[in-house]
């Protein structure tokens, strides 16, 4: 995998005006979206089934359907709250530590034109995210979230890989309204979180 393709192949935004969570906290909605060249119904398999996150994702186990509990692997934990398959769309419940969120995941299948006349199936994956404003979003903002394999964390890839979708996730919360100085001091401890021996290049 191209892991430089791959960051820029995601677009990615951030959204203060979320209404606040049931508990009452305020909220911030993160979306990332991939238009990758496969059928919906392909994709489906993937985002859902534990063979296939596991490939991709991460380990996943547990009652994968509606009201069902779930587990990743060494990170969250949650419920799963609605489920359409043939909407293509899942809601879950996020728990991690005492934080818990809302991830919904939808895939959009278009046609595409393939320049002869005939066409294929496109399909836009779409996660929204949405966190309450707690210490952990003050410290990292919207790019907390790193490799799943300690391996592949130590390599010179995931490093690359993590600097660098840092500074699209601090690009989008600037554009979304965040602070300058913080978005940019919030993606600097998210890099270095995840990259051992990494230190923010000086902007002098």
């Amino acid at each position: 995998m191209d892991y430089t393709q791959q960051v820029e192949a995601v677009s990615r935004s951030v959204h203060k005006d979320v209404i606040t969570l049931a508990n009452g906290k305020p909220a911030r909605t993160i979306i990332l979206r991939q238009t990758l060249p496969a059928p919906a119904a392909e994709l489906w398999d993937t985002v859902t089934k534990p063979e296939r996150l596991a490939v991709w994702f991460a380990p996943v186990s547990g009652d994968l359907r509606i009201n069902g509990h779930y587990t990743i692997t060494g990170n969250a934990s949650g419920s799963v709250t609605e489920c359409s398959p043939s909407d293509r769309f899942f809601a879950l419940s996020w728990e991690f530590g005492d934080t818990i969120s809302a991830v919904r995941v939808h895939l959009k299948e278009a046609e595409d034109g393939n320049g002869d006349g005939g066409s294929s199936k496109t399909t836009t994956l779409e996660i929204m995210h949405t966190f309450p404003i707690d210490s952990h979003w003050k410290k990292y903002g919207p790019g907390a979230g790193g490799p799943s394999s300690e391996d592949w964390a130590a390599s010179r890839e995931a490093a690359t890989f993590t600097e660098r979708a840092s500074e699209r996730w601090r690009d989008a919360a600037i554009e979304g309204g965040e602070d300058d100085r913080w978005a940019r001091e919030a993606g600097d401890r998210t890099t270095a979180f995840y990259v051992p021996g990494w230190e923010a290049k000086s902007t002098n």
